[in-house]
């Protein structure tokens, strides 16, 4: 059996495990109270905040490209597409779908694609790990520890990581070839892993010498600042208390917990425990929070499929137009 069908039958029982169980524990009179008068501008703000982290993305990608320039507006509909697959699909599997895309809409090699992705989820890090680091100081009090302690380590991991890069970069001089390093045809663990970091450096030593790393920063900071108030905005639409700060914690809690090798379709269960469990620990009581998760979930699924598609459907018609006046 293929690696990837036992991913998807495993996700799919974890799936409906989670399911079933969210059935028989949710308070329904506490969802049924939330949705009941839904607060639609709310619900509109979390709607467009993720249209415009769709297009933060776009931009973010079309500037780490590095051998040729491509229009951002060309890159709307790929991140559209990566994007819905990428929270649809389980334990990751569709963020490699935008190495595909890009190669099949854009013509942007594999090598290219799969740099500018690793780099991109390397900004994704850095960028968090620098808002815990200046949210750590004035939540100390407030966060349990379990919460602080992990925080601590996952910015003290980045930090290193990240000094490592840099220093790695500037004082290693010899070219990083790919090509000297191809695919053995045994494909051992190793040898992937090796290529794998051998792109990645490839992507930052492209990206550092066209001077693209502060504006890829700025970009990836927006990008989760839209994540933010599309999570407050959702708890917000449906008239739940959550404040914009326990949000902040949620999304990062929910970062380890969505890179396990085994999750649910559309971060069935992933969601659910992340937000429960940080909920739980800043005193919320169990079923409300669970409530929240349920609901937060529903409206991020609805956030995922309308702004991404309307996001694929108007940068196709702009083009299409555009392309009719030539």
């Amino acid at each position: 059996m293929k690696k990837n069908t036992l991913i998807y039958i495993t996700s799919g029982i974890l799936s409906a495990g989670m399911l079933a169980y969210l059935l028989f524990n949710l308070d329904w009179e506490i969802l049924h109270f939330a949705f009941s008068d839904i607060h639609w501008g709310w619900l509109g703000i979390a709607l467009l905040t993720y249209l415009v982290n769709v297009g933060l993305r776009a931009l973010r990608f079309s500037n780490l490209i590095y051998s040729r320039q491509i229009n951002w507006l060309d890159f709307v509909p790929v991140a559209s597409l990566h994007n819905i697959l990428m929270y649809l699909m389980p334990a990751k599997t569709g963020d490699v779908t935008y190495i595909f895309f890009a190669k099949n809409r854009l013509d942007v090699s594999i090598h290219e694609g799969t740099a500018t992705l690793l780099a991109a989820r390397y900004y994704d890090f850095a960028v968090v790990a620098f808002f815990l680091a200046a949210l750590l100081p004035f939540a100390k009090n407030e966060m349990p520890n379990w919460i602080f302690q992990s925080s601590i380590i996952f910015c003290v991991m980045v930090l290193i990581g990240t000094v490592g890069i840099v220093l790695f970069l500037r004082l290693k001089k010899t070219n990083i070839n790919i090509e000297e390093h191809p695919l053995d045809k045994e494909k051992s663990l190793l040898t992937r892993l090796n290529r794998t970091w051998l792109k990645f450096l490839l992507g930052l030593r492209e990206i550092q010498s066209h001077g693209a790393h502060l504006r890829t920063t700025l970009f990836t900071a927006l990008i989760w600042l839209c994540i933010y108030i599309n999570f407050y905005s959702a708890t917000k639409s449906m008239g739940l208390p959550v404040s914009f700060y326990h949000i902040v914690i949620i999304s990062i809690v929910m970062i380890p917990l969505t890179l396990l090798p085994l999750q649910g379709f559309a971060n069935i269960g992933t969601h659910e425990v992340g937000w429960t469990s940080v909920l739980v620990a800043f005193n919320y009581p169990y079923k409300t929070a669970l409530a929240i998760a349920a609901g937060s979930h529903f409206v991020l699924l609805l956030s995922v499929l309308i702004s991404g598609g309307l996001a694929f459907s108007a940068a196709t018609l702009i083009k299409s137009k555009l392309a009719s006046k030539k």
